[in-house]
């Protein structure tokens, strides 16, 4: 009779009972969507991947916008998953993803040529991919997609650095910029920073640098005095937080989670994420 009854278990855990006829199927995941763009200001097609939120499935419903630097670089799961869950948990709101693929990232993270100790350069195309992500990339995505106008950048390391430069040369580009280990220790930049920081005229706009404890001196030195920087000039409308990761090194895994979170500090579930501060009303969406 036991041997039976084994028998049997054995039988179901290998043939499960049919799912109940009329059952809904299972909603999955959204896929990945993938884009091109001719691009006119770099003579050149770029890449870009689009992960949607699973609320996207609701009709009519819109959502801001992560534009991603080192798509090919930043754009995982991980990431990705970090961001749906703080959603989830109601911490921040939920976003549109955009990986923005590399095809020669040392040209475009630096405005100037940077020469590096080995003799290597780096730079020189930084403004013109930033024309193509303000002029060409913004767009193309929020006339395909529901998007509800309010936009974060966000980079890492020298493109930590690039969403920085973004801030400070064209503000338009996004409401928020979330920089991760952002080396700023570039020369063009460092003759410049007081007098942009000091002149800064771009309306409502936040910084969220983000770094790890063990992180690189100079990234840890450099993002302390901009942060310091920022905070004693007090330009109108634009703040800046800054979140050391605890026991992180180089360009934490969770910085864009943790970015988000820093940029959505007094926020509460239910609140609109317009330009510029947590409760103003959302802008007008395509």
């Amino acid at each position: 009779m036991i041997g039976a009854r084994l028998q049997l278990l054995a039988l179901l855990a290998i043939c499960p009972f049919p799912a109940a006829v009329g059952a809904d199927p299972p909603t999955l995941p959204l896929p990945i969507e993938h884009g091109t763009i001719e691009s006119a200001r770099l003579g050149e097609t770029r890449e870009y991947w689009v992960s949607l939120p699973d609320a996207y499935r609701e009709a009519g419903r819109r959502f801001p916008v992560v534009f991603m630097m080192d798509g090919e670089l930043n754009f995982n799961s991980g990431c990705i998953g970090g961001v749906r869950l703080a959603a989830q948990m109601g911490e921040i709101l939920d976003f549109i993803i955009v990986g923005i693929r590399n095809t020669d990232r040392e040209k475009d993270v630096f405005p100037d040529v940077v020469t590096y100790p080995d003799g290597t350069k780096a730079g020189g195309r930084a403004d013109a991919y930033l024309d193509f992500v303000h002029d060409e990339l913004i767009p193309k995505v929020e006339k395909t997609y529901r998007t509800d106008g309010h936009r974060v950048l966000y980079g890492t390391s020298h493109s930590g650095f690039t969403a920085v430069y973004a801030l400070l040369r064209s503000p338009a580009i996004a409401d928020a910029y979330v920089a991760a280990s952002a080396t700023l220790l570039v020369p063009s930049f460092q003759e410049k920073r007081g007098s942009l920081v000091r002149g800064f005229k771009g309306g409502k706009r936040k910084l969220s640098l983000v770094m790890g404890e063990r992180d690189l001196p100079t990234v840890i030195s450099q993002n302390g005095a901009l942060k310091e920087l920022i905070d004693t000039a007090a330009p109108a409308g634009l703040s800046c937080r800054l979140a050391v990761l605890r026991g992180a090194e180089h360009v934490p895994a969770n910085s864009l989670v943790e970015g988000l979170r820093a940029l959505f500090d007094g926020w509460k579930e239910g609140d609109a994420l317009g330009t510029g501060t947590p409760d103003a009303p959302p802008s007008a969406g395509k």
